[in-house]
């Protein structure tokens, strides 16, 4: 294609060119330029595990537990838009006290999700048909759901078996995609944090 009798690549190089030339004629620096948009900031959703992993007390998920607490902290600072769904408070009330209100103390500066129920449990459903996630094992479908109906970017998980793997991530994306949602991305909290340089 030809624009101006010049390729279009060498065009696009052109006109490039003659921008940083006036913007130097000018004296207009790229810092200097408005700000078109704000930059994104994922959202996350915030399964019931990761809230269970900060005081989990057992020596070899030390390291697990250091990353869930640290992630909990950026969210109450603000460093990260995380949710999660009324699924995760039902789950926190079954523990017993006096972890239950610890638990619950834990999840206060997350914002619940609201989504319509139904919708949740038939894409719920069709995760437990298309054998992602087993029957007796429902709630990780529904978490799947509610953070792919609320349009979470990042479901953050510590369930190493039915979630936070690369195959029930590429599972759950295809039926995402057949039943025309979009793709939900699997980490645990160690893949999420924001580490300083």
């Amino acid at each position: 294609m030809k624009t101006d009798g010049l390729e279009w690549m060498d065009w696009l190089h052109k006109m490039r060119a003659d921008q940083e030339k006036l913007r130097r004629e000018k004296g207009i620096s790229v810092a200097d330029a408005p700000v078109e948009r704000r930059k994104h900031r994922p959202l996350l959703y915030l399964e019931t595990s990761v809230f269970g992993f900060c005081f989990d007390e057992n020596p070899r998920n030390a390291l697990r537990r250091e990353a869930a607490v640290a992630l909990l902290r950026q969210v109450s600072l603000g460093l990260f838009d995380a949710v999660t769904s009324p699924l995760t408070f039902e789950e926190l009330r079954r523990a017993r006290e006096p972890l239950r209100t610890k638990l619950l103390a834990a999840v206060s500066d997350v914002n619940q999700l609201r989504a319509d129920k139904q919708e949740v449990e038939r894409l719920a459903a069709a995760y437990i048909r298309n054998s992602i996630v087993p029957q007796a094992f429902a709630d990780d479908a529904g978490h799947v759901a509610y953070a792919t109906i609320g349009k979470a970017d990042v479901l953050v998980s510590l369930n190493l078996r039915h979630l936070a793997n690369e195959w029930a991530e590429r599972r759950i994306g295809a039926v995402n995609l057949q039943e025309g949602y979009q793709l939900l991305r699997i980490r645990t909290p160690e893949e999420v944090l924001a580490y300083e340089d």
